[in-house]
């Protein structure tokens, strides 16, 4: 993992390449202003006094589109989760530095209370509330006095075994962006704002808002996928009376208080799996967006092949933290989405053999696997994608002997060397320490369908 050191004095090197390889015109509405800090990288931006225009953006300028537009509204995101602290700790009072530490706290705090809620309101998942009543005394031939609430399932698998990996994922995250290296994304951030800001000869370019629209559709999708998962919850809610294990005397207030806790700590377990897991997606397309705008400068002669096979070398290690540092945090997650939706497709299939007494609640259940499943899947479309970028760029070689007249003025050394460094490149997006394809997305897609259609024609989906 790079230092913070190294990454500031690499996105200064590009900085200064891209300040003098480009010829762009900056606009007279821009002002210089004073050093601005951005969470410790101290970087000098543009004060823009009208709205900036991505055609004609300058360096400076482009730095701050990129830090109000996109990077600090999603570091505010994982602010409010808990994952990054509130204040900086190097500029702040101890008072300051407390409420931090006592709001990451809360949120552990709350989902440790939303584990425990579920249990005692039999709260699957995976197909919704799931409790079953035994009766202790029987007092006539027709009702029972005392019932003793059973949830279905074993406790260890059902509740206690995906608890533990949920919480797993959420306090590795928190190691991860609190204490490890939380300026990761920011500097990879710039860097891929920076890359595609630059065209030759000072021609316009939309790529930085069509990379930030990119970047938005993966947390509006995210915020999406919340805002359903909720609805989802307060319907199942609403499809029956709920019974809290060990307050069955208590009073309505009490139960409906117990009720919304419930509600808020299964949102925070989802905002923080979404926030992860779409943490993970957003550094996958800014590495599939680097690599591209590298390829295209090598090919359009606007980068040394020397200074290529520099950047590569530092997307390596932007890769490496990728795979080896946050893709187990998804992985977390993934194994629990992977267990409450394949559990809940077996129920609705009536595959179950404990739980026949539990009725799918029509649309709401199908709906609450669809999200499990979109979970696991999207982070996969990602690495896959990211996986089809680094098997282009280890054509480039290819690529660049293919263009003779544009690259006449290349030597023949420096043409061999790219195509030997570009032909060695084993660079791969990985899930689960393994490199994940397009192809084996597309064939485990494949066989889902050919599995759901067998299940239709043996009269299983009726």
């Amino acid at each position: 993992m790079q230092n913070d050191n190294g990454s500031y004095r690499s996105t200064t090197d590009l900085l200064d390449s891209h300040v003098l390889e480009s010829n762009k015109l900056v606009l007279p509405a821009m002002e210089r202003s004073t050093r601005s800090s951005l969470d410790g990288n101290s970087v000098e931006i543009g004060e823009i006094t009208e709205s900036p225009d991505t055609e004609y953006m300058s360096t400076s300028a482009i730095l701050h589109y990129c830090k109000s537009k996109i990077l600090l509204p999603y570091l505010k995101i994982l602010t409010i989760m808990g994952l990054r602290p509130v204040v900086d700790a190097s500029n702040s009072s101890k008072l300051a530095i407390c409420f931090s530490h006592f709001h990451s706290a809360q949120v552990a705090v709350f989902m440790c209370l939303g584990y425990i809620l579920q249990y005692m309101a039999c709260f699957r998942r995976d197909r919704g509330f799931c409790y079953k009543l035994i009766p202790l005394a029987l007092t006539s031939s027709y009702e029972y006095d005392v019932y003793k609430q059973v949830c279905y399932g074993n406790v260890a698998f059902t509740y206690v075994g995906p608890s533990v990996l949920h919480f797993l994922g959420f306090f590795y995250a928190l190691y991860l962006f609190r204490i490890a290296d939380n300026e990761q994304l920011q500097n990879l951030m710039e860097r891929v704002f920076l890359l595609s800001s630059y065209t030759p000869q000072g021609m316009p370019t939309a790529k930085p808002k069509r990379l930030l629209r990119m970047l938005w559709f993966f947390i509006i999708l995210s915020i999406l996928w919340m805002c359903i998962s909720l609805c989802s919850v307060n319907l199942m809610m609403a499809k029956g009376t709920i019974m809290f294990r060990w307050m069955e005397t208590s009073s309505s207030e009490m139960i409906l208080g117990l009720k919304i806790l419930l509600i808020l700590c299964t949102l925070i377990h989802d905002m923080v799996q979404a926030t992860v897991i779409t943490s993970y997606c957003l550094q996958a397309q800014l590495l599939q967006a680097h690599l591209m705008f590298l390829r295209e400068r090598l090919l359009n002669r606007t980068i040394t092949p020397l200074n290529w096979m520099r950047e590569i070398s530092e997307f390596r290690k932007l890769l490496k933290y990728l795979n080896n540092d946050l893709a187990p945090a998804v992985c977390l997650f993934t194994i629990v989405n992977i267990s409450w939706a394949t559990s809940g497709i077996m129920w609705l299939l009536n595959l179950d053999k404990v739980d026949t007494g539990t009725e799918p609640i029509a649309g709401i259940s199908i709906l609450n696997q669809f999200l499990w499943i979109s979970a696991v899947i999207v982070p996969f479309i990602q690495a896959a994608r990211l996986s089809a970028e680094c098997r282009r760029a280890q054509g480039v070689g290819h690529e660049l002997s293919a263009r003779p007249f544009l690259h006449r003025d290349t030597s023949a050394e420096d043409i061999g060397a790219v195509l030997a460094y570009a032909t060695s490149l084993r660079l791969r997006a990985k899930l689960f320490h393994y490199p994940v394809a397009g192809r084996f997305v597309c064939l485990l897609l494949t066989l889902t369908l050919i599995v759901l259609f067998a299940l239709g024609m043996s009269h299983y989906l009726q």
